[in-house]
């Protein structure tokens, strides 16, 4: 998980989180381990290229979406997760193995790799939750018409150099001055949780207001490119309605509970360890980020791509051709498609990157 508390272990002598501590046993970091492994192997699963027929290979090559800015963001905010997901495969098995050292007296190796890999995980943590609010970003930009402003670079400038500074800044208040003995109290541990938590939080309030301007502005692209608004156009709408909702709600489900975990840790001084049912609700909430942190990844490849199958394409095979983007079924054998007679979004719209979105977008949503 994600939890900034976590780093806080790796401090020698820091008995404010004892009771948490002492709560981390053999159970719980086999809950990350295997919510760790069942992301990672499902999102690869997702990502490899899959087998479809000479007619579907001609008709994706006919309909290919030329804009692919929306394209490589989601594919950098996977990356990330499956970092992300990776250092807490990592931590879970030396936890389980008896590397854990938080009740240790003075400084280990161990203790250097505990905090080593509770910054990797919170620095590819904190770069997802920027690829997701570029995400949206890029979608209004775009729907709104400011083409010239989606720029890949700026994003990667954003994702990477905010979590770079957020990580590095809260680690090393965190640490300051007394080394890898934390100071007292929770008053050091305040700029690590802000540093997670304020872009968790950005993140919930922005990205809704993003996707709710740009979902309104698909009704009147629609109308002028298409010339009409009749089922098909509300049902396109709807769809792409559906799948902005879904996005925002996969990011609630996996980090609302870490925000609740947050505010508890810190409105509940004169509870901690004293009430018991104030503990075991934290406690719950403790294996409810075990569970949905490292999943982002999985869900997130799901909701971005869709459901992509089971049905992988293998080099010793022959009677494939390999694509990597969703796969709209061929309407017809004898059917030639054009634009004029397409039902879905005409491929003549894709010279518009606005219309393209929203053709990305119901494609995406047609496959889950």
């Amino acid at each position: 998980m994600a939890s900034p508390e976590l780093v806080s272990f790796c401090c020698v002598g820091n008995d404010d989180l004892r009771w948490v501590i002492n709560y981390q046993n053999s159970s719980y970091n086999a809950v990350c381990l295997a919510s760790s492994v069942f992301s990672i192997v499902g999102t690869v699963v997702q990502l490899l290229p899959k087998r479809v027929t000479p007619a579907e290979s001609m008709r994706l090559r006919r309909s290919r979406d030329p804009f692919t800015s929306q394209k490589k963001i989601v594919m950098w905010l996977i990356v990330a997760d499956l970092l992300a997901c990776l250092g807490i495969f990592l931590r879970s098995m030396v936890w389980l193995a008896g590397g854990h050292s938080a009740s240790d007296d003075q400084p280990s190796p161990a203790t250097v790799f505990c905090a080593f890999v509770g910054g990797w995980i919170q620095l590819f943590y904190i770069t997802t939750y920027f690829w997701t609010f570029c995400y949206a970003v890029d979608v209004f930009v775009i729907m709104k018409g400011f083409n010239g402003l989606s720029k890949l670079w700026i994003y990667h400038i954003i994702s990477w150099g905010m979590a770079i500074i957020l990580t590095g800044e809260s680690l090393t208040l965190l640490f300051y001055p007394s080394g890898w003995k934390c100071e007292d109290g929770k008053a050091h541990l305040v700029p690590y949780y802000l540093s997670t938590y304020i872009p968790i939080v950005l993140v919930m309030i922005l990205n809704p207001i993003l996707y709710i301007f740009s979902s309104r502005s698909v009704p009147s692209i629609l109308k002028s490119r298409r010339g009409k608004y009749t089922d098909i156009e509300r049902a396109i709408v709807q769809s792409v309605r559906l799948k902005f909702f879904n996005v925002v709600l996969v990011f609630f489900a996996c980090w609302i509970p870490n925000v609740l975990n947050g505010v508890l840790i810190f409105a509940g001084d004169n509870l901690t360890g004293q009430n018991v049912v104030y503990q075991e609700v934290v406690h719950i909430l403790w294996y409810m980020m075990a569970i949905l942190n490292p999943l982002q990844a999985f869900l997130n490849s799901l909701v971005y791509r869709g459901w992509q199958g089971c049905q992988c394409a293998c080099p010793w095979q022959s009677d494939f051709s390999v694509q990597s983007v969703p796969v709209t079924p061929d309407p017809g054998p004898s059917r030639s498609v054009t634009p004029s007679q397409d039902e879905g979004l005409s491929t003549s719209y894709e010279s518009d990157h606005r219309t393209s979105v929203i053709n990305g977008n119901v494609g995406l949503l047609s496959e889950t």
